[in-house]
């Protein structure tokens, strides 16, 4: 085996290869056998309590599949701190990879985990698990077909994407190439290219009559991270499919442009989000005032129109110093209009209020 060193996440220690650099910003670079990205533990963190409250409400034992488990981070953490009947299912196709995920779940003596060496889409095919977690390097393409007919009804698909340049603008051929849909490189561009991703996910879904739900979706500097619950039927997937469309979306001289096609639906389900909320509190978390304040940030956004405004953009724009956002928010409410914070910047804001009234209220605060 390759040479190994203990780490500690959450309540759960396991084995990284020893070249792993434990930086905790960043995406993360690919070892030769193996890999591990500390940056990625909010991440696992809010797995962690997903499936927490996935077993809250079952009573039945659950099949869980990390399905790009590299050494297993993911998938270890699960099993270690969730409690329930569950089994866990660690696949990579890297065999020292696996190697070292055997070695860590010797060290927590773990009796609810097994491990496999396959290629996902062939495990897919073969199995079918309540939960399903893939976390690629890169796009989740490949494997959302499979997935989506690997899942049971009731379950949860997640999927990570690191491929943030190609969904947010900055490689529009490939966007349109890889999702079949024009993205666009401005403030807002990280919820156009999560809403790009949810969309041609509830697509593939609905090919095979299942209906896709977001329940929790959000995005980080260098990942887009999506939860969704799964059911059967083809009038459920043509449901979600009316809120697929092409729009418009405001470029950096807040001149409409059109994006999509995408998911126009909500980002999340307010009842899953307390379901979370409460699990958080049962688990041990390596970021919990993090986790927190993302999973707060989301409740604000339900029930809010897609897209939003940012203040640092406005700012440019008029060639003014920014008002403190909590100003900008009272006067639109002052007016009559529904203002939330949103968690994919802190100095953004959604709003009901039509481009004109927000423009007219940033003027009034800045004169």
């Amino acid at each position: 085996m390759a040479e190994v060193k203990l780490v500690r996440e959450g309540k759960t220690e396991f084995f990284v290869p020893s070249s792993s650099e434990l930086r905790k910003k960043g995406p993360g670079k690919k070892d030769k056998f193996g890999f591990y990205n500390p940056a990625m533990a909010e991440s696992r963190d809010i797995s962690v309590a997903v499936v927490q409250a996935m077993l809250n409400e079952s009573t039945r034992e659950l099949r869980v599949l990390d399905g790009l488990s590299s050494v297993g981070a993911r998938g270890l953490r699960i099993a270690n701190e969730v409690r329930g009947e569950f089994k866990v299912i660690l696949n990579d196709w890297d065999e020292r990879a696996i190697e070292i995920a055997r070695k860590s779940i010797e060290h927590n003596d773990l009796r609810n985990v097994e491990t496999r060496c396959e290629n996902l889409n062939v495990l897919l095919c073969k199995e079918k698990f309540n939960y399903i977690d893939i976390d690629p390097f890169g796009s989740p393409v490949p494997y959302v077909s499979m997935a989506v007919r690997s899942i049971l009804p009731g379950g949860i698909l997640a999927f990570t994407a690191t491929d943030t340049a190609t969904l947010c603008g900055v490689y529009r051929k490939t966007c349109l190439r890889r999702y079949n849909a024009e993205s666009l490189r401005t403030w807002a561009m990280h919820e156009i290219g999560l809403r790009i991703l949810i969309g041609y996910i509830i697509k593939e879904g609905a090919r095979f009559e299942r209906a896709l739900y977001p329940i929790l979706s959000y995005s980080r500097n260098y990942y887009m991270r999506v939860y969704f619950r799964v059911k059967n039927g083809a009038r459920r997937a043509d449901k979600l499919l009316e809120n697929i469309s092409i729009t418009k979306a405001l470029d950096f001289n807040f001149k409409p442009r059109e994006v999509g096609p995408l998911w126009l639906g909500e980002l999340h389900d307010r009842d899953f989000l307390l379901s979370v909320k409460r699990a958080a509190k049962e688990v041990e978390l390596s970021n919990r005032k993090e986790v927190g304040k993302l999973l707060d940030r989301c409740l604000e956004e339900t029930g809010m129109p897609p897209f939003f405004y940012d203040i640092d953009a406005l700012s440019s724009y008029f060639r003014k110093s920014p008002p403190k956002i909590s100003r900008m928010m009272r006067l639109l409410e002052k007016e009559g209009f529904r203002v939330s914070r949103t968690h994919f910047r802190d100095t953004s804001f959604k709003t009901d209020a039509p481009l004109d009234e927000v423009m007219k209220a940033f003027r009034d605060l800045t004169i």
